[in-house]
């Protein structure tokens, strides 16, 4: 079997143009958390991947420039970088690029939709998030 390719995962941002009354910032917080969390067991658990840390810490990356460099110099091969959108309390978007750091080109750039505002919802967005990289992102 090849050997697994080594990624690295950025903490993902976080866009909100729902334009909901209400303040949600802690459970989107919360919620992004722990899309990441699942993103990370999920990709773990794959053959092909060996994830690699970045060594800065979740959400204090900086920009691409720096998360590459900290990537690289964790000997990773691959970085994935993306953004949770939520446009309304039923439609949200998860975009997404898994970049190739040697070639220092976009190896795959992804658009998935998602319905729901809710734990689970994005628990499941993050599920299939780890799911899309493994079978159409890495080679």
């Amino acid at each position: 079997p090849a050997e697994p390719s080594t990624l690295a995962v950025a903490s993902f941002a976080f866009k909100d143009t729902s334009g909901e009354v209400r303040d949600q910032t802690a459970e989107h917080v919360a919620r992004l958390k722990e899309f990441g969390a699942v993103l990370q067991d999920d990709l773990s658990a794959s053959p092909k991947i060996d994830l690699v840390a970045l060594p800065c810490e979740a959400g204090r990356c900086g920009d691409l420039g720096a998360i590459a460099t900290q990537a690289k110099a964790a000997s990773a091969r691959y970085l994935l970088v993306g953004e949770v959108h939520k446009m309304s309390t039923l439609v949200g978007w998860v975009k997404f690029a898994v970049l190739d750091l040697s070639e220092n080109k976009p190896l795959c750039d992804r658009y998935l939709t998602y319905r729901g505002d809710t734990d689970e919802a994005w628990r499941r967005a993050a599920a299939f998030t780890a799911r899309d990289v493994g079978k159409y992102c890495m080679p």
